[in-house]
């Protein structure tokens, strides 16, 4: 694919192109670019905001200087209207964003697959984990139990372990 970077800008904080660079790019003549751009059958809204129509002074003869309207477009604007374009460049453009679409959405996937196995794996850890303290803590009480039951009978018998004198 040839390189864009030849006709997209920076607006603002936006990647932008507009319809002369678009037609210099697909050797078109802008009346058709924009031609093309007033037959879109996107709604309102995706027109407001992907689409900005605006004026721009062409030099003429003479240093004489026109008017001409050129409408400025988002990413997605331009990818809308190179939709409807035919010819070798539009498919290599179709091409590549139908690729750029099917390896976002690989990646999307395996993030999502990764994802959910780490997460059942955490699971299960917990679940291990909780299984684990609470038998110890079952353990530990029946434990107590026994021995609070056993006490008072050990009270009677006698030490095993009687005190010794320190030898000398």
């Amino acid at each position: 694919m040839s390189d864009l970077s030849e006709f997209v800008t920076l607006n603002d904080s936006t990647l932008t192109t507009d319809s002369r660079r678009v037609a210099k790019h697909f050797h078109k003549q802008h009346k058709n670019v924009l031609r093309a751009f007033d037959k879109l059958d996107c709604s309102d809204e995706y027109r407001r905001l992907n689409f900005e129509p605006t004026m721009a002074d062409v030099p003429g003869p003479r240093s004489a200087v026109r008017q001409e309207r050129v409408v400025l477009m988002t990413k997605d604007g331009f990818i809308f209207l190179v939709m409807i374009f035919t010819g070798k460049e539009a498919a290599r453009i179709k091409e590549a964003y139908i690729g750029a679409f099917n390896a976002m959405t690989d990646q999307l996937q395996q993030i999502a697959i990764t994802g959910f196995r780490d997460l059942w794996a955490q699971r299960l850890e917990l679940e291990t984990r909780d299984a684990t303290t609470f038998q110890w803590a079952s353990f530990g009480a029946k434990r107590m139990l026994e021995r609070k039951r056993e006490l008072p009978g050990l009270k009677d018998e006698p030490d095993p372990w009687p005190s010794r004198e320190p030898a000398r």
